[in-house]
């Protein structure tokens, strides 16, 4: 059953695909369409696919070839398709492969905060309500699944998604200090 769960996304990437080739133009095609599997400038939410770290184990349902194309990138790269899913990485050097965005659009805020007194900072974001909306009319059917937050063709940070998510506010966490969070915030909300 998890193994279905895997694939019907994957069909569902690869009928929309053949269907494009007949006949549509072969373009980088405009912001609206949904069979675009390249990054695009801004922010987007995409459901994982599958993500590699060093010593963390694969799933068996990710195939073997995208397994060994995953574990041989080296963080930062530049996004690329790779098996018609898109491949991009995490600051802290986690591959990503990644399906379609669910929704793409504005911040409608982003404020840096500090954790306690410590130095570690996080972004806390506020998404357009449009793209909001967007990804709360996805979530029923996406419990247990992970989402990426990506911006301008690099992964943000990502979720895995139970009853407690609302999509209206969320933290990026990483290896923040008050001055990269700040940027980061601005580079969102410009």
């Amino acid at each position: 059953m998890r193994f279905l769960r895997t694939l019907a996304p994957l069909v569902v990437v690869v009928a929309l695909l053949a269907a494009c080739g007949n006949g549509s133009s072969s373009g980088s095609g405009s912001s609206g369409d949904s069979t675009i599997l390249g990054p695009s400038k801004g922010f987007e939410v995409r459901t994982v696919y599958a993500r590699y770290a060093p010593g963390v184990p694969f799933s068996p349902q990710v195939p073997k070839a995208l397994t060994d194309e995953m574990s041989r990138q080296s963080c930062p790269m530049k996004p690329r398709i790779v098996s018609n899913l898109l491949m991009e990485c995490d600051a802290a050097k986690t591959v990503y492969v990644l399906q379609n965005p669910i929704a793409q659009g504005d911040v409608a805020s982003a404020t840096p905060l500090q954790v306690g007194h410590h130095k570690i900072w996080y972004v806390e974001v506020a998404l357009d309500p449009a793209v909001a909306k967007k990804i709360s009319s996805e979530l029923p059917s996406m419990t247990g699944e992970q989402l990426a937050f990506t911006y301008d063709g690099t992964v943000l940070t990502s979720i895995a998604i139970d009853s407690s998510f609302h999509p209206n506010h969320f933290a990026i966490t990483g290896d923040y200090d008050k001055a990269s969070a700040t940027r980061l915030a601005q580079e969102l909300t410009a």
